[in-house]
């Protein structure tokens, strides 16, 4: 993954947006983004946030959830 984030902007993404950054379904990340939002927050794995009835993510959290745990697309073999 070769997105650069400078550090002092804050970055938040929809669902739709990040499906489309990180190749996951939009519909997994929603589902990923309920889950997160039942736990409190100084026990999410990724920061997420509920705006207009849409969650959104903080996307470095997203990317380095996605670098480190590795769930999600997959490249055909």
């Amino acid at each position: 993954m070769a997105i650069e984030i400078a550090p002092d902007q804050e970055i938040w993404v929809m669902t739709t947006e990040g499906a489309e950054l990180t190749g996951y379904s939009r519909e997994y990340l929603q589902k990923m983004a309920k889950k997160i939002s039942l736990l409190p927050e100084d026990e999410r794995v990724i920061k997420v946030r509920m705006r207009s009835n849409r969650y959104e993510f903080w996307l470095p959290d997203l990317l380095l959830y996605i670098e480190e745990i590795g769930y999600g697309p997959h490249q055909d073999k």
